[in-house]
């Protein structure tokens, strides 16, 4: 987040209020009454984070490097185990990285590209596959080129890596590669590479990426980092079978910064807290919980107890859980909730 932009957040209670009021009627309620969750505060996290990279595995929530105090790029992993409402730290990231997804496969987690040791870090082209049970980190084929904030998903045997910045951390790529994981695995990762696929549409990057029903969807993000940075509503919709991208349903505003708190549960795919720009508003920090089912239009199915960007969220045993993130874009949040997860 540019330093600009990190000053431009300080001080902007009121923009939050305009931001939260105008949002109100661009979006369908659903049947539970937006503002109506009941948010319990737990024990803060171990330590704070906010652009941690997240998987759900055994309903615990794992959080892979982020940020911590200070904007500092953080090779710190931990896991929260739900039921027993305790923390377990992991093996360390083999790099201090931020601006990377985590996508589950089996029980293994993939993460790829980022920027790498702090703050200013440059963006990498590194991609590494976790193997939970075995507490290992192995290197896969680097992506072509460095990238920072793309969008990272699996869909069957193949790996997807699409759009985020270039190298100069500005540039927004449509670039869209393939990696082959059943080949990389049968063949060893020194004869298999990245291979094109039809590119993002309009290119953007701090996206939010899920697959579901074998399809991906890149959802909102932004133009630009650096030098400024443009909340966007569209959602593209990858189709491998067709190797073709169509339109989905917009947001209700311009949004980014919820990658971490953008996952599917139940057929439905939800998107907690962000950054968002609605339309002849200003930038802020948002405070909406959104949910879409595929077919039908974004609703509006709670708000957090305070507005945050790039949280970590879940939904386990049916409850939703929300961690740490940014409040103004500069600090960064140790602290925890928890809720029923709102009605479908």
């Amino acid at each position: 987040m540019p330093h600009d932009y990190r000053s431009q957040l300080l001080g902007t209670r009121s923009a939050l209020l305009l931001a939260t009021f105008l949002t109100i009627g661009t979006m369908a309620p659903s049947s539970n009454a937006a503002g109506q969750l009941v948010w319990e505060a737990l024990p803060d996290m171990p330590i704070e984070k906010w652009e941690a990279a997240t998987a759900v595995i055994d309903d615990k929530i794992y959080l892979f490097g982020g940020y911590v105090q200070n904007v500092q790029s953080s090779k710190r992993s931990d896991i929260f185990d739900p039921r027993a409402g305790s923390w377990t730290r992991l093996q360390d990231l083999p790099s201090a990285i931020s601006h990377m997804n985590a996508v589950l496969d089996g029980r293994t987690v993939w993460y790829a590209g980022g920027f790498k040791d702090g703050y200013r870090g440059h963006a990498i082209a590194e991609v590494w596959n976790y193997d939970i049970d075995e507490d290992r980190y192995t290197a896969a084929p680097l992506l072509p080129e460095p990238r920072g904030g793309g969008g990272l998903a699996l869909v069957g045997g193949d790996l997807h890596f699409i759009g985020g910045l270039k190298a100069d951390r500005d540039t927004d790529a449509s670039d869209h590669w393939v990696l082959d994981l059943e080949a990389w695995r049968r063949l060893g990762g020194g004869s298999v590479r990245w291979q094109s696929a039809a590119p993002m549409p309009t290119p953007r990057n701090q996206f939010s990426t899920v697959t579901i029903g074998g399809k991906i969807y890149a959802i909102g993000g932004q133009f630009h980092h650096d030098s400024e940075q443009l909340d966007q509503a569209r959602v593209d919709i990858y189709d491998p079978e067709t190797d073709s991208w169509t339109s989905g349903p917009a947001l209700p505003k311009g949004h980014s910064h919820a990658e971490g708190g953008t996952f599917v549960h139940d057929g439905r795919i939800y998107m907690v807290g962000g950054h968002t720009t609605p339309e002849g508003g200003s930038k802020s920090i948002d405070p909406d919980i959104l949910a879409l089912t595929p077919g039908g239009t974004w609703e509006l199915v709670g708000r957090l107890p305070v507005p945050l960007s790039s949280p970590v969220a879940a939904i386990i045993g049916g409850r939703l859980y929300v961690a740490g993130g940014s409040l103004n874009g500069s600090s960064v949040e140790a602290r925890m909730w928890v809720t029923d997860a709102p009605d479908q």
